[in-house]
């Protein structure tokens, strides 16, 4: 797999950027201070000792640093020191803000005092823990307030969450007027009208029939249906996000994957391990990969504004009940979470944050806490040993030595985090158990340097859909089917995502028996050959001998517009150069004089295709895209392409890129 690597240094640095992202984080430190014992008379123990052990042997390097002199003393007493560092509840502040949130609502500043609501809501105890402020109802209160907010910005689906949130933390409902009065506030934002009644009446009853008070709230809930039908003219909606069928039906035997794609080569295989191929023609716009995550993590500037459990945008976030470094937007994710992996995260992540480590670091972790137990992680480790590289062959014995010392400090925190349940020591040298889940998280941190795939949105911010649109990385996931794609300079599928499911469609034909071909970040159009081979050697460690890279294909921008035709001769593969004047020709292959007229016509038909395509796409906002309109005639242009000619063609990659976009639209996608 690896290849000759003309440039170590960039290669070391970009492995480590998969392990420490922060080299301000204390895990650099740590390092550093253990590192300090490779001088003198052991400056060759990495080497002679640590290296020496088999690679791919994760628990024997790992437990190493438990055992031998040379290194135990450091890292022992340094994860001695783990304890739980985790931002934690305020109910005073959440109290200030909720009066900053109320003073700001009645200013009429509406978001302004959501954002101020929701910091309340999420730094607010939970109900079982008294205190002075709001006798243990502090929670109550904060959801409460932002019930109101939310009100006033017409969101009703929100609001009657944090309702029904507040009653259940501790706020008096019963006998409470003004909490059915806000119900029925709610259910009139959200169109349920035959509810709202049920609410009045409930509201009347509670006040005593006080028809004045009756009066008003009747005019409130006709002023809110009005204003909301204004809201809906400027804002439409936003169409539900769907999945898409994988073309033919999903194959049983990999998850995730169309019926028409199979698996070949093996883990052992140096060029290519396992891959996907193509188990019978594929066209242009089919859906080969619809794959949920196996795991998923957030970049940590996100924490606060995305689920962290789904990768839903939040508008009004809901908290972890013991930490606020988590938001989720639903109390049904939040639940998931919290008895699932965020039970063992949970006290320890601003810890982790301090340590500097990468998301990768942090996504290894996820899939052992998700896991739920000890036997449960070992296995996942065993199927994910099966299925993906790690090239710990050709590992450089100080960063093999640096992801096991990440690998003890995140063993160290499951030991804390009761992860094993109640151990009987507190010492830091692991059980057998814990051992082997910590080789695990070693060979974990290896392989999804390769194998992971960033997770994205599109951001859109213009009126124009598809030209305003903005690609912004929120988070990482690992996929056991997509990691199976190998990489090509031009790709053949286009990669979006739904939450946090990857999709994967066809962006050209692809023939039975043809490997499908993903991009690794590395596109022909936008990166010259010499910088993609120093990439992929230095970030991935092969050497890609695509045809794009073979053939060295140009930028965007001096791509040719007329492209090699096909030779229109039965059983020939030759590829004909476009003639400069008549529309006659001889096949270098097959030798014989051929007529180019049909492909010539052909080839216009096809570019004019593109264009309509493009003119769908152009289409405002508030006129409706008709995406798939769009992608219907760019599938079909770029399959006619293909029949009759072979690229490089500007205007073919112009239409499969526009292909991707239209796809991205589908996904993750909003308006700012």
């Amino acid at each position: 797999m690896a290849s000759i690597d003309n440039d170590p240094l960039f290669t070391s640095l970009c492995s480590a950027k998969t392990l420490q992202s922060q080299r301000e984080g204390f895990f650099n430190a740590f390092y550093q201070t253990v590192a300090e014992n490779f001088t003198g008379k052991n400056e060759h123990w990495l080497r002679d000792v640590f290296a020496k052990v088999p690679p791919g042997d994760d628990c024997a390097k790992l437990q190493l640093l438990y055992d031998d002199p040379t290194v135990c003393f450091e890292v022992l007493g340094t994860l001695e020191h783990v304890k739980p560092v985790f931002r934690g509840k305020d109910a005073k502040f959440s109290w200030q803000r909720r009066e900053q949130a109320l003073k700001l609502l009645h200013e009429g500043k509406a978001q302004q005092a959501l954002l101020m609501a929701s910091q309340a809501v999420m730094r607010a105890p939970a109900p079982d823990v008294d205190t002075f402020v709001d006798k243990g109802k502090t929670l109550a209160c904060a959801l409460w307030t932002r019930a109101e907010v939310l009100i006033r910005t017409l969101d009703g689906k929100h609001a009657m969450v944090d309702l029904q949130m507040a009653a259940k933390a501790g706020f008096p409902v019963k006998e409470n007027g003004e909490y059915y009065a806000r119900m029925a506030r709610c259910y009139a934002l959200m169109g349920e009208s035959k509810r709202a009644e049920i609410s009045v009446k409930l509201f009347h009853q509670l006040s005593g029939c006080n028809d004045y008070a009756l009066g008003r709230l009747r005019e409130d809930l006709e002023d809110l249906r009005i204003l909301k039908a204004e809201d809906a003219l400027i804002k439409p909606p936003q169409a539900e996000r769907k999945f898409p069928e994988l073309a033919g039906g999903e194959n049983k035997e990999f998850i995730g994957t169309s019926v028409k794609l199979t698996m070949c080569g093996t883990q052992q295989d140096s060029s290519k391990g396992r891959y996907l191929v193509a188990a019978e023609d594929l066209h242009p716009g089919e859906a080969v990969v619809v794959e949920p995550a196996s795991a998923a993590c957030l970049y940590t500037k996100y924490c606060g504004t995305y689920c962290n459990l789904c990768f839903t945008k939040l508008t009004a976030p809901i908290a972890c009940p013991d930490c606020s470094g988590v938001a989720f937007c639903s109390p049904e994710c939040r639940d998931r979470a919290c008895s699932g992996y965020h039970r063992f995260e949970c006290q320890y992540l601003d810890l982790m944050i301090g340590s500097g480590m990468s998301i990768l670091c942090h996504l290894a972790l996820r899939l052992i806490t998700q896991a739920g137990s000890p036997e449960k992680a070992i296995e996942v480790g065993t199927e994910f040993r099966q299925s993906l590289c790690s090239h710990s062959e050709f590992r450089d014995p100080e960063d093999y030595f640096q992801r096991a010392l990440m690998a003890a400090f995140l063993l160290r925190c499951l030991q804390k985090a009761e992860f094993f349940g109640r151990r009987k020591t507190e010492a830091a040298e692991p059980t057998p158990i814990e051992a082997k889940v910590g080789g695990v998280i070693l060979e974990l941190l290896q392989s999804l340097q390769f194998n992971a795939h960033e997770i994205y949105e599109t951001k859109i911010s213009g009126e124009h859909r598809i030209d305003s649109a903005k690609v912004s990385y929120i988070g990482v996931g690992i996929y056991k089917a997509a990691a199976m794609l190998n990489h090509e300079c031009h790709p053949g599928v286009s990669r979006t995502f739904l939450g946090t499911s990857i999709l994967l469609h066809t962006s050209r034909p692809i023939s039975k028996g043809s490997v499908i071909p993903e991009n690794y970040g590395m596109h022909f159009l936008r990166h010259p050959l010499p910088v993609r081979q120093k990439n992929l050697r230095s970030r991935y460690w092969f050497k890609c001998d695509c045809k794009a890279c073979t053939e060295d294909w140009q930028l965007m921008d001096k791509l040719p517009d007329r492209p090699r035709l096909r030779c229109p001769h039965p059983g020939c593969d030759g590829a004909i150069n476009y003639p400069a004047k008549e529309a006659k020709a001889k096949c270098w292959r097959c030798k014989r004089n051929v007529s180019l007229e049909t492909s010539i016509r052909m080839l216009r038909e096809c570019e004019e295709i593109y264009t309509e395509g493009a003119k769908l796409m152009e289409i405002s906002l508030n006129q409706d895209e008709r995406a798939d309109e769009a992608i219907n005639l760019l599938s079909k242009g770029i399959e006619l392409f293909y029949q009759i000619a072979v690229p490089p063609h500007k205007p073919t990659h112009v239409a499969e890129e526009s292909l991707r976009v239209c796809f991205a639209d589908q996904g993750n996608a909003y308006r700012v």
